[in-house]
């Protein structure tokens, strides 16, 4: 783990990384399963089928790509978040007095209090401090 694997709002992408590989692997056996019964060729005549499988497709291809982090051009595009951390000149959120309305989202789907846990180790310790207990 490197210092730019800590996203501005204090996410460690390297835990999301691992996550979705797990992912990428379940996406490659059910492509292997939908190629196995030829679902292609099944979705081009079933009309019903057409949409749910090439949507499939489309998500699908999507997350087969290993993002790359939010330092490196990853993530939500339009993350408010880091929009105003760059504008602030910070590199986490941690440099904030406060964890603002914008974490509303990212709260709910992050139930585990890894964001304020970070946030609060980069706060009381530093950001190296936080690479380095990540990487033992």
């Amino acid at each position: 783990m490197t210092k730019d694997d800590i996203a501005y709002c204090g996410l460690d992408c390297s835990v999301c990384q691992s996550k979705f590989a797990e992912v990428r692997k379940k996406i490659e056996s059910l492509d292997d399963a939908f190629e196995t019964v030829n679902m292609e060729a099944i979705a081009k005549v079933i009309p019903f089928m057409r949409f749910n499988y090439f949507g499939y497709k489309k998500l699908a291809q999507f997350y087969k790509q290993e993002c790359p982090g939010c330092r490196n051009k990853g993530g939500n595009p339009f993350c408010s978040i880091r929009k105003c951390a760059i504008k602030k000149g910070y590199f986490t959120c941690a440099e904030c007095d406060e964890l603002c309305g914008k974490f509303k989202a990212l709260f709910k789907v992050h139930t585990d209090n890894e964001i304020q846990n970070n946030i609060q180790h980069i706060r009381e310790n530093s950001i190296e401090s936080m690479v380095q207990s990540k990487s033992e």
